[in-house]
């Protein structure tokens, strides 16, 4: 929950060329909202709220009469209603002389990550002869960007999981040189034995998948579901961690390695055109950036799409490029996505995201290869982990 800050939200009002930003709940039904105006999902929310703030000026608090303090940590003008009738004149009072501004919504529900606010009461704001657009990019500016501590404290976080990888590997290694069983299970535990000696926090295991499980990109091994690891299997890990502290930003990566000591052809084929659309989406972005060009999610997704589609494999890339990176594992700033979702909001300095383009042959093998790129505050686009996966590793080599 990002400490509630007026000066810096009303610059951002400002920056997105907007009248104000209306901030709307009931019952809890905006969780983002409540998030900027530092209300616990825990608290007892009956009636419908809003919160009013003005690209200039003091804002207006819409409460309930029955639930009229919900609102009072926060700046500005209190107008209490008991019905309906008054509740639309303090709607209309807060709305006065303002043409267009921001609610959690989505025209289309392009990006259902936003889309908290229920259609009837778009109606009921746009009566007031107010135009809405999506909020979306300002809860990016205000929830989604990383400070210089959380950038510094990211760092090490970084580098840790691809010497992680490295140890995984090796573990593996080890285990087979001395004719020892290995499972997916066990490599997921050596992981989290890693994170729990750095005191890292994960909120789920790791990914290991072994040859068609690596073809499923949310598979989790579990004690009693698990494939053994022998020579001749291609074995991808996804691992994700982060300091074990509320305002922790996460770190989240992906590497393949084959159990032998030279890798077939065609899994290094596969992975050479992955690993080319995730470079070709972090040059597109890079270069946008550096020719002061906006760069939207959507557009970074099709970059890297296209590689694969051209390479005659776009329908096994199932999931979008990438998600943003903040608090949150899958934070609420733009993800590189023109797949599940169409997310034309921006990529902006002090955010997080990964790219992760992957080919899944189901029943057979999956390849994906992850980094994470922070923008920083000049808009120098940068990978925050130690070094890129340039290859599949031979894991027996």
């Amino acid at each position: 929950m990002a400490k509630f800050d007026l000066k810096k939200i009303q610059k951002i009002v400002r920056q997105t060329k907007l009248d104000g930003w209306l901030l709307y709940d009931f019952r809890g039904s905006n969780d983002l909202a409540l998030d900027i105006m530092n209300i616990s999902k825990e608290s007892h929310l009956t009636r419908r709220l809003y919160y009013f703030i003005p690209a200039n000026g003091i804002p207006f608090k819409i409460v309930n009469g029955i639930e009229s303090w919900h609102l009072d940590h926060l700046p500005g003008k209190k107008l209490v209603y008991t019905n309906h009738p008054t509740m639309y004149e303090n709607i209309k009072t807060a709305l006065k002389n303002k043409k267009v501004i921001a609610m959690e919504y989505s025209p289309k529900n392009a990006i259902p990550y936003v889309s908290r606010v229920d259609a009837g009461t778009i109606e009921q704001i746009k009566s007031f002869g107010v135009k809405i657009k999506s909020s979306g990019d300002l809860i990016s500016l205000f929830t989604a960007t990383w400070s210089e501590q959380q950038y510094k404290e990211n760092i090490p976080v970084a580098n840790a999981l691809t010497q992680i990888v490295g140890n995984s590997f090796e573990f593996i290694r080890r285990k087979h040189i001395s004719h020892k069983p290995l499972t997916e299970y066990d490599v997921q535990q050596f992981i989290m034995s890693e994170f729990a000696k750095r005191k890292y926090f994960t909120d789920f295991p790791p990914i290991v998948g072994v040859n068609q499980n690596s073809a499923n990109p949310h598979y989790t091994p579990t004690r009693k579901n698990n494939k053994k690891i022998n020579a001749g299997d291609l074995v991808l890990i996804d691992l994700w961690a982060k300091k074990n502290k509320p305002n922790g930003v996460w770190a989240d990566i992906t590497w393949t390695g084959f159990m032998g000591k030279s890798v077939p052809e065609k899994y290094n084929k596969v992975f050479n055109i992955v690993a080319g659309a995730r470079d070709s989406a972090f040059n597109f972005i890079k270069n946008r950036m550096e020719t002061g060009i906006e760069v939207r999610g959507y557009e970074a997704d099709n970059v890297a799409r296209k590689v694969i589609s051209d390479a005659g494999y776009g329908k096994y890339f199932i999931h979008r490029t990438g998600h943003s990176i903040c608090v949150d594992l899958h934070g609420s700033g733009a993800h590189l996505d023109n797949f599940e979702t169409r997310d034309e909001r921006l990529l902006l300095p002090s955010t997080s995201f990964s790219i992760e383009p992957g080919i899944y042959i189901k029943g057979k093998f999956g390849i994906r290869s992850e980094i994470d790129v922070f923008i920083t505050k000049n808009k120098k686009v940068i990978s925050t982990g130690r070094k890129w996966q340039k290859e599949i590793i031979p894991i027996l080599r």
